[in-house]
């Protein structure tokens, strides 16, 4: 049986006053592959694709998180995410997300949910 999908109710925490929101316009990157990055994010609205090359390797949609592995680690980002529709995405920082762990447990084991997931996925493809 597959593991359970990580509640998106739980990344929702992410959706909160001291985090502002960021706009992207359809058609216009949120992050690119290869780029140092130290922030993960919060899909509030819209819809955006993530790829690998120039493969979509997922679609993800509100209440969906991506850009955690370069946050993690401290190393470039693996992955391109595009917005397919005009998007809000809510950033989080180092600082933020280790608050965030320590005060909602949970909410790190959504993460490694979410990394395990799309590391199967990937693994399927190859």
């Amino acid at each position: 049986m597959a593991p359970p999908k990580p509640s998106q109710a739980t990344f929702r925490i992410l959706d909160r006053p001291d985090l502002p929101v960021r706009r992207i316009a359809a058609g216009n990157p949120i992050i690119v592959q290869g780029a140092v990055g130290a922030e993960m994010f919060l899909l509030k609205k819209g819809r955006a694709e993530i790829r690998v090359g120039a493969e979509e390797v997922e679609e993800i949609g509100p209440g969906d998180i991506f850009g955690e592995m370069a946050l993690i680690d401290q190393s470039t980002r693996s992955a391109t995410v595009v917005a397919v529709e005009d998007c809000e995405v809510v950033a989080l920082g180092e600082r933020q997300f280790v608050e965030l762990i320590q005060d909602a447990p949970y909410f790190a084991l959504d993460v490694m949910r979410t990394l395990v997931e799309r590391l199967r996925s990937m693994n399927r493809r190859i």
